[in-house]
C-alpha cells in the first residue's frame, strides 16, 4: 500500500520526524490499513507539516486542539483509525487538558508526540518537558520548573491507557510501538523523543 504523497518532506536534514514518518508508513502497511480509513489530526509546528507528506485524511488544527478534533472524528465515524500528531508544546502545553480528558475517558484514539523538549518552530522557547535549569530563548537564566512526565500523569488518571516512550533513532522500535499503540482498544499515546538540530541547545 502507498502512504506517500507527491510532496517531499521539508524538515531540516537529520530531523527525527523523517524516522517517524517512515515508521508510520511501515506500521500501516504491516496492519494492512487502507489509507482512506486513516484520519490524522495535526497540531501546528514542524510536526504539523506531516499532513503534507502522509497519504491519509488529515486536518490541521489550532495549537493544542488536535485531540478534541480527533475525538469528534472518532465519534462521527467509530470505524476509522483516528490519530493525532503533534509536539510536546502543543500536546503537553496548550493541549494538556484535552489529553488528560481523553485518557480519563479511555477514548479510542492514538496520539503521537514528537518530544524535542522545546517549542522549535518558533525558534527554541522552553516547553513543558524542557529540563530544569536549561537555558533557552525564553529562559535565559534557566528553566525554574521541573519537566512534566506525561506518561506517568496519564497513567495516574487511567491505569488502562497504553502509553510508551521511544527514541526517534530506532526506526524498528518506533514501528513496533506504533503497531502496539494502534492495536490497543482504548486510548494510546506514543512519545517519540527527538533532538532539534536547529534549536536544540537546551541540553
Amino acid at each position: 500500500m502507498n502512504y506517500s504523497t507527491p510532496i517531499p518532506p521539508t524538515w531540516c536534514p537529520g530531523c527525527g520526524n523523517f524516522m517517524v514518518l517512515a515508521a508510520l508508513k511501515s506500521a500501516f502497511a504491516d496492519l494492512k490499513l487502507p489509507s482512506h480509513q486513516i484520519v490524522f489530526t495535526h497540531d501546528i509546528g514542524c510536526s504539523g507539516n506531516m499532513a503534507d507528506f502522509l497519504k491519509t485524511y488529515g486536518l490541521h488544527t489550532l495549537h493544542g486542539r488536535a485531540v478534541p478534533v480527533a475525538l469528534g472524528v472518532k465519534i462521527a465515524n467509530p470505524k476509522l483509525t483516528v490519530c493525532c500528531f503533534g509536539g510536546d508544546g502543543g500536546l503537553y502545553g496548550e493541549g494538556l487538558g484535552h489529553l488528560i480528558a481523553a485518557a480519563r475517558d479511555n477514548s479510542p484514539i492514538t496520539v503521537f508526540v514528537a518530544n524535542n523538549q522545546l517549542y522549535s518552530l518558533t525558534t527554541g522557547q522552553a516547553s513543558p518537558t524542557t529540563p530544569k535549569g536549561a537555558k533557552t530563548k525564553s529562559t535565559p537564566l534557566g528553566v525554574s520548573a521541573l519537566p512534566i512526565d506525561a506518561l506517568k500523569l496519564l497513567k495516574s488518571v487511567n491505569p488502562k491507557v497504553y502509553v510508551k516512550k521511544v527514541d526517534s533513532k530506532d526506526i524498528e522500535k518506533i514501528k513496533q510501538e506504533i503497531v502496539s499503540a494502534l492495536r490497543h482498544p482504548g486510548f494510546s499515546l506514543l512519545e517519540i523523543n527527538q533532538f532539534c538540530l536547529a534549536f536544540g541547545k537546551q541540553i
